[in-house]
């Protein structure tokens, strides 16, 4: 039983958080430092075979998602918990309570703030105290006048709220994670494509580049039309880096651009497809049994270095270049760049790629517990302004039998401050009193 006490004592305790937090640190800059989510052969190939295999056997390619890095969290959280917990009804009673002016009088061995003959009864309004208690207490088994107050008691709660918004933005993010959906859109301006299996679609209306002086990106903003394919009803907003679009429960985030083109497909000179491709996709020829083209890279202002790779000069339109590969039945049977009006030939088969124009692709999430996570927040943020502006004070004097009143006061933070301000207000009440006996 003593065993078990001890370790329960031990879960709950700071030095049990304090470990926890570390290792998680640690475990953090692990996870930034090994790229996430990558197929074991590429960890083989980048990385030694002992520290590739020591990767994949502790699940540091997915380090945030491993079931040891739950386990961490969830003590974590249970710390915090439990922290909480037994916390709670010590600061309550304290908070209707008091602070017990009677047991502080009877365990005061602090030298007074102020030693006056003049009843202080005016300090306490000066010091913004508004309830002052008057009363007559037995202190050390005396029978003496006393005046006592106290004001923001609510700071005591500061620490104790920033545990429980601590365990519940974890509990939001974990939960989040566990339940988010995430789906990616591309396209340009004037297409609208599903959604993932959501039920709904997104149009791109506009896409625009903003560019500085100088000529490099400043922003890149989508319209976006969002529609609930079910009911027909749809939203219409902005999704700009930096400044997501929030449509039916869901956020849109301007990812990345990159380059299309127009693929006009010929047989016999006569036009029989076209298709519209953003870099990295392939369209399968009609009919063919197999042949594809695919549009590799697209260099706006196409040059060859000195070594007869294909490169871009600057983002402008101004000598496209269409890096492209033919497939037939998965083997590739050519591979070149083009420029603007050249032609493939494959037999019968002529293909031309036309009108370059950027596509943006969007990030489309959804996150059920993002809510949650944002209370945990605004709780955190509560708590660290009651923990640093709202200090618990008390202020109390007691008359002792030869008439003279002592004064002394109490502040959670910056005390020694708090004893000062008071001696410099005392000292301007007395100041007034004798401009007044004047």
């Amino acid at each position: 039983m003593k065993q078990l006490k001890k370790a329960g004592r031990f879960l709950c305790s700071m030095k049990f958080a304090i470990i926890l937090l570390v290792v998680i640190v640690l475990v953090c800059t692990v996870g930034s430092v090994v790229p996430q989510g990558k197929d074991a052969s590429w960890y083989t190939a980048n990385y030694s075979r002992q520290a590739a295999g020591a990767v994949m056997l502790f699940g540091l390619d997915d380090v945030f998602h491993s079931w040891w890095f739950i386990v961490l969290t969830l003590f974590l959280c249970m710390n915090l918990l439990l922290c909480s917990i037994l916390r709670f009804p010590r600061l309550f009673k304290k908070m209707k309570s008091g602070f017990h002016l009677a047991k502080r009088l009877n365990t005061w061995n602090e030298p007074p703030v102020i030693l006056t003959e003049k009843d202080p009864k005016e300090l306490f309004p000066k010091l913004g105290f508004r309830n002052m208690q008057t009363g007559e207490l037995d202190v050390q088994e005396e029978h003496k006048k006393t005046y006592y107050a106290s004001k923001n008691k609510i700071g005591i709660w500061g620490p104790w709220l920033c545990h429980l918004g601590m365990v519940i933005v974890i509990a939001g993010f974990g939960l989040g994670q566990m339940q988010k959906e995430e789906y990616t859109v591309y396209g340009v301006p004037g297409q609208t494509k599903e959604v993932g299996d959501t039920g709904y679609e997104l149009s791109i209306d506009e896409f625009e580049v903003k560019l500085r002086e100088d000529g490099t990106v400043d922003q890149y903003t989508s319209v976006l039309t969002m529609t609930d394919t079910y009911s027909g009803k749809s939203n219409t907003g902005e999704a700009s880096v930096n400044h997501p679009l929030s449509v039916f429960g869901m956020k849109l985030y301007q990812n990345s651009t990159g380059w299309a083109a127009t693929l006009d497909v010929y047989k016999d000179g006569e036009k029989i497809q076209e298709e519209l491709l953003c870099a990295g996709e392939y369209a399968f020829v009609e009919n063919t049994g197999g042949l594809s083209v695919g549009l590799n890279a697209f260099y706006p202002d196409f040059v060859e270095d000195e070594n007869g790779h294909p490169m871009t000069l600057s983002s402008e339109l101004k000598n496209p270049g269409y890096l492209y590969s033919i497939y037939y039945q998965n083997q590739i049977v050519g591979m070149n760049v083009l420029t603007e009006g050249e032609k493939i030939t494959v037999e019968d088969y002529e293909f031309i790629f036309r009108n370059p124009q950027q596509y943006t692709l969007i990030q489309v999430k959804h996150d059920p517990f993002t809510p949650l996570t944002a209370i945990g927040g605004l709780i955190i943020l509560c708590s660290l302004i009651l923990a640093f502006y709202v200090h618990p004070k008390e202020l109390w004097a007691v008359k002792e039998k030869d008439g003279v009143w002592r004064v002394g006061a109490r502040s959670r933070k910056s005390g020694e401050m708090y004893i000062e301000e008071i001696k410099k207000i005392w000292d301007t009440l007395e100041k007034e009193e004798s401009v007044r006996g004047k």
